[in-house]
């Protein structure tokens, strides 16, 4: 995904989104998960860039409140699907490439776990973003190895906290292995 692809898409999400943008769900969490999930993807063998890009920006933006929302990722895939017939937003994706997308919405809060590459990087990518309301990621939740890691976990949850932190030593390069199984 471009820049000018990944702005235009955080546009359209801005626009859609019903709730105050610095909310618990909004435009500073999408940064953070696009964030995560970029890394994630990097070092995930197999895990979509372009998808996990995406779902950072969409996988809240449907939400219509704060609290218990069940549907909001439904919501979120129905949208990334509307925005696939937008020659400017979506149409760029591959068939594959948008059901991904649109799997990784809809069940994103569904306490799933998955050996899928990309589908478990966006998924772990939101996880990780769970102390900004004083949930601390579980391990058993996580979908791949790199972000069961515990300076990972400490890296993102410190970044929950508001706080500036460089991706861990060792952890910018060194692509590992997805797996589902616990470290």
């Amino acid at each position: 995904m471009t820049e000018q692809q990944s702005n235009r898409l955080k546009m359209r999400a801005v626009e859609r989104f019903p709730m105050a943008m610095g909310g618990i769900h909004g435009i500073a969490h999408w940064g953070r998960v696009r964030e995560n999930g970029l890394l994630l993807a990097k070092l995930i063998p197999g895990a979509d860039r372009t998808v996990v890009e995406a779902f950072a920006w969409l996988h809240d933006c449907c939400r219509e409140n704060d609290g218990h929302d069940p549907d909001h990722g439904k919501r979120a895939a129905e949208f990334a699907r509307q925005l696939a017939e937008e020659p400017t937003v979506l149409s760029f994706l591959q068939t594959e490439q948008l059901e991904d997308l649109c799997s990784a919405c809809e069940f994103h809060t569904a306490g799933q776990t998955t050996d899928h590459p990309t589908i478990g990087a966006c998924w772990d990518a939101d996880r990780l973003d769970l102390f900004r309301v004083g949930i601390r990621p579980k391990s058993e939740l996580l979908n791949t190895e790199i972000a069961r890691h515990p300076p990972v976990i400490h890296w993102a949850v410190e970044r929950s906290r508001g706080l500036e932190m460089p991706v861990p030593e060792g952890i910018r390069t060194n692509p590992v292995v997805s797996s589902n199984k616990p470290c």
